[in-house]
């Protein structure tokens, strides 16, 4: 298959990352736009409004500077995915162990990830990592083996999760765990995917009898 011009990757655009989240912020923190406004239109002599203006400015200024660190994060992000689209090295990433943060980026679950990663051309090295990875893509941890990209020289990788298998929600019930995950993680990730109705209640009694069976 030719690839075409369209189907290359598009370096990331500094304005396109960083715009966004400063105007959420802006949007987010709209009382700062507000009294910077009516500072800026009311009249300063009038008793009880000269707190409005250096307000305003002060609020305002806060919101974009969170959204351009925001932004600046989300820019580097694009840069790294986008090196290693242009130069990465296929490997696999072998889930060592994985744990739960309780804390929730997007609605998606922020994950402490262990991985050994290796390949053809790549050394094998192991990494650390807290990602954000959506909910239908837990089970796939259990699995233990994911595909990444990865540069050789830097050692800077990702998932890739364009190449990852499309695994049912069901399959955390027969797939083997990953290194590391206790009876009680395995429970508690079970008791989740039956919460949010990912998997039957069939499964979940299945599921449930097979990890307390190995206790």
């Amino acid at each position: 298959m030719t690839v075409t011009p369209q189907d290359q990757p598009r370096p990331p655009s500094l304005v396109g990352s960083v715009l966004p989240p400063v105007l959420f912020m802006l949007l987010c923190g709209v009382v700062g736009p507000i009294f910077l406004i009516m500072g800026l239109v009311m009249d300063p002599s009038e008793p009880g409004t000269g707190w409005l203006l250096p307000t305003g400015i002060g609020v305002t200024a806060l919101d974009v500077v969170i959204g351009l660190l925001l932004g600046r994060g989300r820019y580097l992000n694009r840069q790294r995915s986008y090196r290693l689209s242009r130069r990465g090295r296929p490997a696999r990433g072998k889930v060592l162990s994985f744990e739960q943060t309780n804390v929730r980026v997007n609605e998606q679950p922020l994950v402490n990830v262990r991985m050994r990663i290796e390949g053809r051309d790549v050394a094998a090295f192991d990494v650390e990592s807290r990602l954000v990875i959506p909910e239908i893509r837990i089970p796939l941890l259990y699995g233990g083996d994911l595909p990444v990209l990865v540069d050789p020289e830097t050692h800077e990788w990702e998932i890739d999760w364009a190449k990852a298998p499309v695994v049912a929600p069901s399959a955390v019930a027969t797939g083997a765990p990953a290194a590391g995950a206790s009876a009680a993680d395995r429970l508690a990730e079970l008791d989740s995917l039956l919460a949010r109705d990912l998997i039957s209640r069939d499964e979940y009694d299945t599921a449930r009898a097979r990890i307390l069976g190995e206790i």
